[in-house]
């Protein structure tokens, strides 16, 4: 006869181991969302740093990496930038070279300069270079180019200690930069710039961003000319606007022209493309947009685990574009200041702030695909 207490233990056990391998099981679907698609080479150091999980249980981790928003001023106005156009930084103090110090030097992939505004028009950006390069790490910066030129390169050497500098060009023609940047000149200078910098023997390894508008498809091929006659990049990065304000909706159309440009890039061999996570899926045929979280999905410990970003204020922000200095609303997501402590200080305090329907806008493309992944996992 069969004991009873016994049967019901076996049962409990059982289930249990069930409802042990579904969660499992569930939790390798989640990945599987992402593996093998063009988000996976962005999302498996971080899971494998342990950055992911941390972020997912709210739990403290020094950040994955940092940006360094070195800007005070942006002498563009791009029509899909979120910044202010108006505001400048005044009377900031170097509060960059403090972090880079208070950093353990363990990752030496940790830091970039970018932003935020542009990150030449920093005081202290000769200083936050050489502090850069004399611990070692492999540090990138993006720029729109305009100030790269002798006067700034002469004056700050270390520049060219860096391991490359991406340039954000925002128009292949000029009348196409103009509309873009709202700035007569910036086609004229930046392009002559890029032309001198490549003659330089002292300097870095050059790259290249161009996002891809609505109504710029066909102008794309036009891009090998722009690069060789500059004297050549060694990569050049495509990007769909992540704003989601100005999609491309002839997916069609575009297909085709991805396909053709990627052929002859690898037929010519000149530079490496760099197609992003969209561009990739619509160079295929795959009607995938761009991942997007909306603010039901988000948690209110954001997601400084993985990376955070420190204005020329020190204030410290999760999301990317919360760091443009100067915008309306975006120190609600402020987490802190390093100013008279550090990154590790703040971020240890672990401030919650609870989402609301206007956050995403805050959010780069990167942000999105973050908290789209710790949203289907943390179920």
């Amino acid at each position: 006869m069969a004991h009873p207490v016994r049967n019901r233990v076996i049962i409990i056990v059982v289930i249990v181991f069930m409802l042990f391998f579904l969660l499992c099981l569930i939790a390798l679907i989640m990945v599987m969302q992402f593996e093998g698609t063009p988000y996976w080479t962005t999302l498996k150091p971080i899971i494998e740093s342990g950055a992911m999980q941390a972020a997912i249980d709210g739990v403290y981790k020094y950040p994955h990496r940092i940006n360094l928003y070195t800007g005070i001023s942006c002498m563009f106005s791009c029509h899909f930038c979120n910044r202010n156009y108006d505001y400048v930084v005044k009377n900031s103090d170097n509060v960059f070279s403090q972090i880079i110090d208070q950093d353990n030097g363990l990752d030496k992939d940790r830091f970039g300069v970018t932003g935020g505004l542009e990150p030449l028009t920093s005081p202290y950006i000769g200083k936050i270079c050489e502090d850069l390069y004399k611990k070692g790490y492999r540090a990138r910066m993006v720029t729109n180019g305009f100030l790269l030129n002798d006067k700034m390169l002469s004056k700050n050497p270390y520049i060219n200690s860096l391991h490359h500098i991406r340039v954000s060009v925002y128009g292949i023609h000029e009348d196409e930069t103009e509309s873009t940047t709202k700035h007569a000149k910036a086609h004229r200078i930046v392009k002559q710039n890029l032309k001198d910098y490549n003659m330089r023997p002292d300097r870095t390894s050059l790259h290249l961003n161009y996002v891809l508008l609505p109504g710029r498809v066909d102008k794309l091929i036009d891009i090998f000319n722009y690069i060789e006659d500059i004297g050549g990049v060694e990569t050049l990065s495509l990007r769909e606007d992540h704003s989601f304000r100005y999609n491309i909706t002839d997916r069609k159309r575009l297909q085709d022209i991805l396909m053709q440009f990627d052929e002859r890039a690898k037929s010519e061999k000149r530079f490496i493309v760099d197609y992003g996570y969209g561009l990739q899926n619509a160079m295929c045929g795959i009607e995938s947009p761009i991942t997007e979280v909306f603010h039901h999905e988000l948690i209110p410990t954001q997601s400084p685990q993985v990376k955070v970003c420190v204005d020329p204020r020190g204030d410290i922000f999760s999301y990317m574009d919360a760091g443009f200095t100067g915008r309306p609303g975006h120190m609600r997501h402020c987490l802190g200041n390093v100013t008279g402590s550090s990154i590790e200080e703040q971020l240890k305090k672990m401030i919650r702030i609870e989402p609301e329907v206007d956050d995403p806008t805050f959010m780069d493309a990167f942000n999105h695909l973050i908290h789209k992944y710790i949203y289907l996992n943390s179920k």
